[in-house]
């Protein structure tokens, strides 16, 4: 868990500190994380595939496989880490065509740039960190991830700001400072890896001459439907942070600061989610079913717990918790009015990501992967245009969307996780 909300921890420090640049500068960020997350979500669902894979290998104790998928996993992901850079770079002159505010499109520029470089040190990170997860040995990422956001705080602050004589860079210091944060968390977890003998051990097994198509397919048919589970949610809130952007620049920032707040309890529910992932394949390994639906509906228990204490918190915090990042009132009021939003949907976005993993576990993605879909795009963001834009709802409109497809897609995954456990209970 401590993995996970560290992860989010490098946008919410480049969100606070960019807030300090004005309203403009936030939503270009707001605006430019719309379209550069599609990237880093979908490469995250790629490498989501090795945790289940390792830890159901190591459930049956099978060590060559182990070494092997992490080796198959690395080249895939290398390989998306490359092609989604040069993407990204390539989108950076289409910007402006998208209907929004001409002042924010150079703070989104700035930030796309460095942000893009970015995705190769990431999914390297990304390899290394699923490797241990899928382990159980979660203690190294936790690590790193807490020395590279402390690097990454402290140069955000010189770079951003241009402090210890270096050059002032706005927001494409808070994107250069995430890059060399990757960078370094890359080459610190390896080190962290060489001194960790139950790590190390299947690493120094590894051979990269000799390569098994078997293994790309299967990581690739985890993986990919993975990828289309995380981006259909990802690009409905880019979907939603645009339509922001239609209604104006202060919604767009408002909204920004709601969703940075979020998607705190969010990677918090992710990091038990990973979780319940390995849990699920390694009892899966093994066999035993009834401790299967044990890890599955333990932590959908446990994510609801916190999820209510989350959403309480948002409530009676509604009014301070966007003073953190700028002293806008117009911004404030509006973003607190979106913290209410935020509060109802914390209970199904907390479990679909729970069950979303769970079925991860058991290798079960594709039926997931068309719940997410309608949910989200046949479902919510339709209805947050609609709202937002056609009837004339503003801001709460857009949330009121996102929090129907939320709900949609925990009610069917959390069937789809009962109807499968049953049935496999019932084999045995």
């Amino acid at each position: 868990m401590a993995s996970q909300l560290g992860q989010v921890v490098v946008n919410f420090v480049d969100n606070i500190m960019v807030a300090k640049l004005g309203p403009a500068a936030l939503a270009g960020v707001s605006f430019a994380n719309a379209l550069y997350a599609i990237c880093l979500v979908f490469g995250m669902g790629i490498s989501f595939a090795l945790p289940p894979l390792i830890s159901e290998a190591q459930g049956a104790v099978d060590d060559r496989r182990i070494s092997s998928y992490f080796k198959h996993s690395l080249i895939v992901n290398l390989a998306f880490g490359v092609i989604s850079m040069i993407l990204l770079v390539a989108f950076i002159p289409f910007m402006k065509y998208l209907g929004q505010d001409p002042e924010i499109i150079p703070h989104a520029a700035d930030y796309m740039y460095y942000s893009a470089l970015g995705m190769i040190p990431f999914m390297i990170f990304q390899t290394l960190r699923c490797y241990s997860d899928g382990l159980s040995e979660t203690l190294p990422s936790m690590i790193i991830i807490i020395l590279g956001n402390l690097l990454n705080v402290i140069l955000n602050y010189l770079l951003i700001f241009g402090h210890w004589g270096l050059p002032e860079m706005g927001t494409a210091g808070a994107a250069l400072s995430s890059l060399i944060s990757r960078v370094f968390m890359v080459f610190g977890i390896l080190i962290i890896f060489r001194h960790w003998k139950n790590l190390w051990i299947y690493l120094s097994e590894v051979r990269f001459n000799m390569y098994k198509s078997s293994y790309f397919k299967k990581i690739l048919s985890l993986g990919i439907p993975s990828s289309f589970q995380m981006t259909f949610e990802l690009t409905a809130f880019s979907a939603a942070a645009i339509i922001m952007g239609f209604i104006g620049k202060i919604e767009q920032a408002s909204h920004q600061i709601a969703i940075n707040l979020a998607s705190i309890t969010f990677m918090i529910a992710t990091g038990l989610a990973m979780a319940s992932t390995i849990r699920v394949g390694n009892q899966l390994g093994k066999g035993d079913i009834s401790k299967v639906k044990d890890a599955g509906y333990s932590a959908m228990i446990q994510i609801t717990i916190f999820m209510i204490v989350a959403a309480i918190g948002f409530v009676l915090a509604r009014h301070l918790l966007p003073t953190i990042y700028m002293d806008n009132t117009e911004v404030i009021s509006i973003a607190a009015y979106l913290l209410l939003a935020a509060a109802i949907f914390q209970i199904p976005d907390g479990i679909q990501v729970i069950t979303l993993s769970a079925l991860r576990g058991l290798q079960d993605v594709k039926v997931p992967t068309f719940i997410t879909f309608l949910s989200y795009w046949l479902l919510g963001i339709p209805c947050s245009y609609i709202l937002a834009i056609t009837l004339e709802w503003g801001p709460i409109g857009v949330w009121i969307g996102l929090i129907l497809g939320l709900t949609i897609s925990a009610i069917f995954l959390s069937y789809r996780f009962k109807m499968l456990t049953d049935k496999l209970a019932k084999k045995q």
